[in-house]
Parts: structure tokens; sequence; C-alpha cells
């Protein structure tokens, strides 16, 4: 069962400490959510959870192994990343560059290709972008090239999601799409989730547990119901916050 483990995790860019001695478990079937201000270190801590920038002290567990010993193909099978912005290097299709979703399950011998395309038109398909997988993918929109990100870690069909703003670009029709469609294929894969949203009531809507990160080296994680509040959240933004409920659940907006 998939868990990973921080343990005493210093981390930190340039001159700037992100955290210290940080300790946090995330456990199959947990969906977590990272709120702060701008430039506090969301992503730089994302990146160092995934294994893409080496933590100043500390270690990270992924499955009682500690990530650094993984070999990258292997590693790319159980963590699947996204970034906060998306860049084309190279011209591909829309076709071409969800395929290379399935890169870590590749090999020398032939194969599985039929079964790829299958599954490719399948992740096109429930982001509503089978009509353009002939386009170039530097004629997208923002939002297209979102979804496109998100229909290729389909493919790469990882046991843990870390996604850096996966609601960028995108409209409130397709934040929810996109949300509702994450969410089931790690329930279903029994998975676990970490995503960094601004948006505090989609965190609440969509995620068990929540690391709130007010700078100053402080983070303060547990399950939403417990984090998320006024005050916590008036003390994240250092502004004022109002607090209104319906059908049951709490919804938050700047005062």
């Amino acid at each position: 069962m998939l868990t990973v483990n921080a343990e005493a995790l210093t981390v930190s860019i340039g001159q700037k400490l992100i955290c210290r001695d940080f300790d946090l478990e995330i456990r199959a079937g947990e969906h977590w959510g990272m709120l702060g201000g701008n430039g506090v270190g969301k992503t730089t801590l994302l990146h160092t959870l995934a294994g893409l920038r080496k933590p100043v002290s500390g270690r990270i567990l992924l499955d009682n192994s500690d990530l650094q010993d993984y070999r990258r193909l292997r590693l790319a099978r159980k963590v699947g990343v996204l970034f906060q912005d998306s860049q084309d290097t190279f011209p591909a299709t829309v076709k071409e560059t969800v395929l290379a979703g399935r890169f870590p399950y590749q090999s020398f011998w032939p194969g599985g290709q039929r079964e790829d395309v299958t599954l490719a038109d399948a992740a096109l398909a429930q982001l509503n972008l089978a009509q353009m997988q002939d386009r170039q993918v530097d004629a997208m929109s923002g939002g297209e090239r979102r979804r496109l990100a998100i229909a290729t870690l389909l493919l790469q069909d990882p046991g843990l999601w870390l996604l850096d703003e996966p609601t960028n670009h995108l409209d409130f029709h397709h934040q929810i799409q996109v949300l509702d469609l994450i969410s089931r294929r790690v329930r279903d894969r029994n998975g676990a989730l970490l995503m960094v949203l601004h948006d505090v009531n989609l965190i609440s809507r969509y995620c068990s547990h929540a690391i709130l990160m007010p700078g100053q080296e402080q983070l303060l994680c547990g399950e939403v119901a417990e984090v998320i509040n006024k005050a916590n959240l008036e003390n994240l933004y250092r502004h004022p916050i109002h607090e209104i409920s319906s059908a049951g659940r709490k919804y938050y907006f700047p005062a």
C-alpha cells in the first residue's frame, strides 16, 4: 500500500529557508491540498517531495525506500508530477504528446503500442480533446494545454499524483471536470494526491488533508476539518476572511 514519508526535512531555495525538520506522512487514499501565499515555497516543497530537488537535510521515503535510491524509470511508474506551466520544447501533435505518458512502460519489444493508443484515445475523450488529436500543441489555448497535461498523467497512471496548480487556465466547468476526474482516478487506483491550489474552497471540496504555509518556516498540517478555518486562513494570507455556511459546507472569501 502506497505511503510517502518526509522525515526531518529541511528545504531551502537560495538563501530562503522553506521548512526545517518537517515531518509528513501521506497514505494511500488521502488527498492533500497545499495553500500559501505567493513566493512562500509551495512549488519548491512539491518538487522536493517529487525527488526533483534535493533537500538540505532529511529524507523522503516512498513505500519505505529512500526516494533517491529509485531508478528514474521505476520512479516514473509510481510518481506523476504536473508542473505549474507547460513548456512545449519540440513540435508535436496532441496525440503524440499524450502518448508520451506511456514512456515509463515501454520496452525494446513491440506489443503494447495498440493498447497505448486505446488508452490515449480514452484519456483525450475524457478531457474533451479527442477532436484535437491531430492539432499541433503550440496551437492550443492555455486551458486546452492544461487538460492535455492532465490526460498525459492519466496515461502515466502513477500511484502518487503531485500537482502544481492543476486548475491553471481552466474555467469553472473544466476545473470541476478535471478535479473530479483526478480524484476518481486516484481513488480507483488506491493512490494518493498532493496538489497546490489557490482556491481554498476547492481544497475543502476535494481534499481530506491540507498543508498551510504561512511562511517563516511554518507549516500547519492535518485533516481539512481541523486546519481549514477562518483564523488559520487569516493568518495564512494576512487578510480578513469571510466564512459562509451553505448546505452543510463552509466557504471562504476575502473580506
